[in-house]
């Protein structure tokens, strides 16, 4: 046709094609490069010829990343799985290159501590309000890992709160500083005046987190970084988190006026009725209201508007949900560049006591196959901590395990409370915590790498039961009979008692005027759950006798 030219090869000229010789492929040097990360500071990308030493590769990667030919460090893929530096190494990949850790040894950690003093020459760990279960994780910095410790408070604790150290619990810190707010470079450069080398900044309770964010990314230490901050304490941001993320969320709304709680009870009005209110930033169950009626949910609103939560927190604004009919979980996390491994799952028992709705009466240690809905749970937990854009650290995660799957409550960007008791019960039952994890996740890369992705296998079987008073006074005495009892149960295994003889004593109405707790702990999970509801039992009967 006109125009037309038919692509058309003669047979010849075909044949010569097929019998032409396979094209020499070069084989010289293949250029390979990588990107590094490097605590917090800007991603750094790195190129090198295949078969190049491994002493050049050893030297660029340094150079890359600022670090002396004194400095051990590991080269890490995400997880925290070390590699051996080689030429080698696939192209186009992302690793993290860890400086290892300057340790004290045992002996010295001991002299120090007789002396009253920091380990010196270690390096340091930045514990932000180092209360709690926090006062825990900094023991163990100094005595597991031989590292120094600086204290810094945050604007939000409580003077009252920086006491809240559990017996033995208390070291040396190499500097205690007090942020100011607004002043996050402030306290930086305060840190780096101390003069140690800051590894790590962690946090350590509650109050801590907002700051903890902010301080790691001003010391371009391993954090979540602040650009999502605002989800990580306020209850209902990450609810709206979630659920833009589209995964399952309570209906809610966050209101600070009369007028948005009636537009509350106008768009929620189950039947029968029941809902939630709590305060948008608490801890503890403090403050929570479980309503059963319209004017339930007004009343809660105006006794928590504009009073001080348990953290020292004003409530400006009080958050309004639905209740979820169900039972309630923790999942305990810890994550290291983005890969987050649970550590723990709890699972809550809560009850009515002196009027309150969610008193704690205990909590069991589960492994994964103990039920069947845990595995859905910790999947569903992992997807929140990435909506939340959490990559480092511990989160102690609230789910409520209802008809349409997992739903959460809330997020605690932040190690597990209740000053650590149940850490001891955790390394028997799976030979680790989310104490020890955590350490590991931000100072040991291969350790936080052999850690199982999800708990289980169990030594023995665990449970914490709660100390609770339905007096309040000034306490008497606590009834010996009884007392030596729960002592003589057989899976008992250790107390603390958070009340004595002359000291006041308040009702328990949450976890906060808990008046102790119990570590229960037994090869026989029947035995272990004969025990815990002796121990109801015995506590119901009365322990506390007041004035």
């Amino acid at each position: 046709r006109p125009g037309y030219a038919p692509s058309i090869i003669p047979r010849q000229l075909m044949r010569k094609v097929k019998e032409s010789p396979t094209p020499v492929v070069n084989s010289g040097p293949q250029r390979k490069w990588m990107q590094l990360r490097c605590g917090n500071a800007p991603l750094r990308r790195v190129a090198w010829y295949d078969n190049c030493p491994d002493s050049a590769l050893d030297k660029l990667l340094r150079t890359a990343c600022r670090i002396g030919i004194e400095t051990e460090y590991l080269l890490c893929e995400k997880g925290g799985l070390p590699l051996a530096v080689s030429s080698s190494l696939p192209t186009a990949q992302t690793y993290e290159l860890v400086p290892t850790v300057r340790r004290a040894s045992a002996l010295e950690v001991a002299k120090a501590a007789e002396a009253g003093l920091s380990v010196p020459g270690a390096d340091a760990v930045v514990v932000v309000d180092p209360v709690s279960t926090g006062a825990v994780v900094a023991h163990q910095a100094v005595h597991r890992m031989g590292l120094q410790v600086i204290c810094v408070w945050s604007e939000s604790i409580p003077e009252e709160l920086k006491g809240f150290v559990a017996h033995g619990m208390g070291i040396s810190h190499a500097g205690v500083l007090s942020h100011e707010v607004g002043e996050v470079a402030k306290t930086a450069a305060a840190v780096r005046a101390i003069g140690a080398n800051v590894v790590a900044c962690i946090v350590g309770c509650e109050t801590g987190v907002s700051l903890g964010d902010a301080l790691a990314e001003a010391l371009q230490l391993p954090g979540n970084g602040t650009l999502k901050s605002g989800l990580r304490r306020n209850k209902y941001a990450q609810a709206e988190a979630v659920r833009s993320a589209g995964l399952e969320a309570p209906f809610q709304m966050q209101v600070d006026s009369i007028e948005g709680v009636e537009a509350f009870l106008a768009a929620w009005s189950p039947s029968p009725y029941r809902a939630v209110v709590k305060p948008v930033e608490g801890a503890g169950s403090d403050g929570v209201s479980i309503c059963d009626s319209r004017d339930g949910v007004v009343a809660a609103y105006r006794a928590l508007e504009g009073t001080k939560n348990v953290l020292g927190l004003t409530n400006y604004s009080v958050l309004l949900q639905e209740y979820l009919a169900g039972d309630e979980y923790v999942v305990d996390t810890v994550s290291r560049d983005g890969v987050h491994k649970c550590v723990a799952l709890w699972k809550y028992d809560k009850r009515v006591y002196n009027g309150a709705p969610v008193v704690y009466y205990g909590m069991q240690l589960l492994a994964i196959d103990s039920e069947p809905r845990l595995a859905e749970m910790v999947g569903y937990t992992a997807s929140v901590l990435d909506a939340l854009g959490i990559r480092h650290g511990c989160c102690h995660t609230e789910i409520m395990l209802v008809e349409r799957g997992p739903v959460l409550v809330e997020v605690n960007c932040r190690i597990h409370g209740g000053e650590g008791t149940w850490a001891p019960m955790a390394e028997a039952a799976l030979g680790y915590s989310a104490v020890t994890a955590m350490l590991d996740c931000y100072l040991d890369p291969a350790a936080f790498a052999d850690l199982p992705v999800v708990p289980s296998d169990f030594s023995v079987h665990v449970m914490e039961a709660k100390l609770r008073s339905p007096v309040a006074g000034v306490l008497k005495s606590i009834n010996e009979e009884r007392w030596l009892a729960i002592t003589r149960l057989s899976s008992f295994k250790s107390a603390c008692v958070m009340v004595s003889v002359g000291q006041p004593i308040a009702k328990t109405i949450d976890a906060c005027s808990a008046s102790g707790n119990v570590n229960l702990q037994h090869e026989s999970l029947e035995v272990l759950r004969r025990d815990y509801a002796a121990f109801h039992e015995l506590v119901e009967a009365g322990l506390f006798e007041v004035h």
